[in-house]
């Protein structure tokens, strides 16, 4: 699986030393947009999803972690689970002091390109929950535009579908 790098970020596969990082993230209230808060044992098994993902070499989260420091500060990833009927650019920064930076539209950045140039996908989305203005901001600075609402995805069809400029079309 690929390694992403921008300018201050590296984004990665999951690593086992990752998971405290993910768990504390899942346990914070934070991780309500991504159906938590969650357990340890629930995070584990989300976790150990990610490193099966990776070890298969199938596109998903991978963590954002800042290059100077290695710090592990989020995910973000190309999603096509859970019968999404589009593949999503999906992202997540794991604590409040992440937020501010410009971490989450750089890493979201680089992986709608490796979508669309490495993995050859001809569309991405991103869905969003109509309240989480924070992860709508990071599609609107993306570039991406509101289509509408998730249908064909049964299971949050109150979810707002922000798509995603293909490399043909940016200006």
């Amino acid at each position: 699986m690929s390694v992403l790098t921008t300018q201050r970020l590296t984004i990665r596969p999951p690593q086992p030393q990752d998971f405290d990082a993910f768990a504390a993230f899942c346990a914070a209230d934070r991780s309500k947009w991504v159906g938590g808060p969650a357990s340890r044992d629930e995070a584990r098994e989300a976790f150990d999803s990610y490193l099966a993902d990776a070890a298969a070499g199938t596109p998903s989260y991978l963590h954002i972690t800042l290059t100077k420091t290695g710090d592990v500060i989020g995910r973000a990833g190309i999603r096509t689970m859970d019968h999404r009927p589009e593949p999503e650019v999906a992202y997540s920064l794991y604590t409040d002091a992440a937020e501010g930076h410009g971490y989450a539209s750089e890493a979201a950045i680089a992986v709608r390109d490796w979508g669309y140039d490495v993995l050859g996908l001809t569309t991405l989305v991103s869905y969003i929950e109509p309240n989480n203005t924070k992860s709508a901001a990071v599609a609107t600075r993306m570039g991406a535009k509101p289509d509408g609402t998730a249908p064909g995805w049964d299971k949050h069809p109150d979810l707002i579908i922000f798509r995603h400029i293909a490399p043909e079309d940016r200006t």
